[in-house]
Formats: structure tokens, sequence, C-alpha cells
């Protein structure tokens, strides 16, 4: 980073811009990565942790605002604790859910009704299928 580069609150992404963080709250989009990649540009411009705090609830989504500001380690301005509740606000559904025997089962039965058009489909199922099939077999859920 050059002597001239613009640090602080000043030196985070412009909420809006095309490449800013951002963090809608849907199920599928994982906090960890948000916050990790949130810490990461913080630290490259030297915020401090109140300063984490405060500027974090630029890069998420508004109907989201009313829950992180309810939080202890937000009004305390406590970046690490703001960051620990997050975690557990933000719950994604457990690998053991996203890969049972009975989704398997499932996603075998949906394939088995599509009509494969090209080779792409059959190597997209397959890779799903190995992806599934793998974890089971990994974790001895499957005999």
């Amino acid at each position: 980073m050059s002597a001239t580069a613009v640090r602080g609150i000043a030196g985070m992404p412009y909420p809006r811009a095309k490449f800013a963080l951002y963090f809608s709250g849907e199920v599928d989009q994982d906090i960890e990565d948000f916050l990790d990649e949130y810490e990461e540009k913080a630290n490259d411009n030297n915020l401090t942790r109140t300063q984490k705090v405060e500027t974090v609830i630029r890069y998420i989504v508004k109907t989201q605002h009313h829950i992180w500001k309810s939080l202890p380690g937000y009004i305390d301005r406590d970046w690490d604790d703001l960051r620990a509740q997050l975690r557990q606000q933000y719950v994604n559904p457990s690998t053991k859910g996203q890969f049972s025997k009975q989704k398997l089962v499932d996603f075998v039965d949906k394939y088995a009704r599509k009509h494969m058009d090209d080779e792409t489909d059959v190597i997209n199922y397959h890779r799903q299928f190995n992806t599934k099939g793998k974890f089971l077999l990994d974790s001895g859920r499957v005999t």
C-alpha cells in the first residue's frame, strides 16, 4: 500500500460499489465468509474494534439492521462480541442436513425423472452425486 493511500473508514469500499462487501441475510449466504472478508478489509484500513462495529452495518441489507443493532456487541461497540453473536444469530444449514442419506435418495429420484440433454448434464449430475455420496461415506453414515 502506498504512503498516500486512504486509510481508516474513508478507505473502506463504498457500500454501493459494484464489488463492495454485502451480506443479504439469506440462509445460503455464509456469515463467516462475510465476516472474514469484512474484517480483512477493516484490518487493511486500520479500523479500530469500535470502528469495525460502526462500519459493518453499511454492508448488510437494510432489513437486517434492526437485528444487528439489537445485539449486545453492537450496543457496546465490541467487535469480538458482535462477531460471536452474529455467528450464533445466522446459523448455516448443517453439513449433516445437507448431506443425509435421504437427501441423496431424493437427489437420485429427482434426476431419474429428468431428461439429460448432453454430456454436461451427466457431468453435473456425477459431480453432485459424488459430493453428496463422498460425505456420507467419509462420515460412516452409509452402510
